[in-house]
């Protein structure tokens, strides 16, 4: 009978995949077509131990890339959920630009499949603030919204948005090459007066890992501050020739 119930459901309120709007049957608790889930792909050993760069290769023992091991970035690791791809696009253009919340439950299912342990004893969780003219116009700030998703359990203790602040308007990085995404940025956070951060681990979130550009300066306004260190987490990862906002 809760078949024959669950079956009348979707035949008169048919549930829709989080990505592509495509209808669901059966599969209750999935939240994404067949389709579009074979599109997710998980980032997977051997990584970056500092920046979570794929290496590739037999081993699945993490190490430093060369990059880092040149020039090690503020923070202490950094991770990433999923490799960037159509349908991890359409989800994250679907929430920052169309203000689109039904696709929140194919983003949870998403990070359902990953360990948040290495973030489990961050004394904050802190999401990468938008400037406050650019949260006015969207309404909300996804890194937030990425942040509660990632730690629901914790969202409502250590979860913090008052404490990083952005004071330029900068131009979104999407638009500037590696070089000019680093001056887009010099001096576009701070911190919020009477924030204390001294000897506390930071758990920092945002949607989308780059170059790195955008999380190294926000890492680097966290240790001038004294803080222990920073870990970043990111829904996804775009990969740039071997060296990935």
């Amino acid at each position: 009978m809760r078949d024959l119930a669950m079956g009348g459901t979707d035949l008169l309120f048919p549930r829709r995949c989080a990505a592509c709007g495509a209808k669901l049957f059966g599969e209750y608790e999935r939240k994404m077509c067949g389709d579009c889930w074979s599109d997710i792909s998980f980032l997977h050993r051997p990584l970056c131990r500092i920046c979570g760069m794929e290496l590739g290769g037999e081993s699945e023992r993490n190490h430093a890339c060369g990059v880092c091991l040149q020039k090690p970035p503020p923070y202490l690791m950094a991770r990433s959920v999923v490799r960037y791809s159509p349908v991890v696009q359409k989800l994250l253009y679907g929430l920052k630009y169309g203000a689109d919340s039904s696709v929140l439950p194919g983003i949870a299912e998403i990070l359902s499949q990953f360990d948040m342990a290495p973030f489990g004893q961050c004394d904050y969780i802190i999401p990468v603030p938008l400037h406050l003219k650019r949260l006015r116009r969207r309404g909300f700030n996804q890194s937030m919204l990425l942040a509660k998703l990632m730690f629901p359990k914790k969202s409502q203790s250590i979860l913090q948005t008052n404490i990083l602040i952005r004071t330029r308007n900068t131009v979104p990085q999407t638009t500037l090459d590696g070089v000019k995404r680093r001056k887009n940025l010099i001096g576009a956070f701070n911190l919020a007066k009477k924030a204390e951060i001294d000897q506390k681990t930071i758990c920092l979130v945002d949607d989308v890992f780059t170059t790195g550009t955008t999380v190294s300066e926000c890492s680097r306004v966290f240790c001038s501050y004294g803080a222990k260190e920073v870990k970043i987490i990111t829904l996804t990862r775009v990969e740039m020739s071997r060296r990935g906002s």
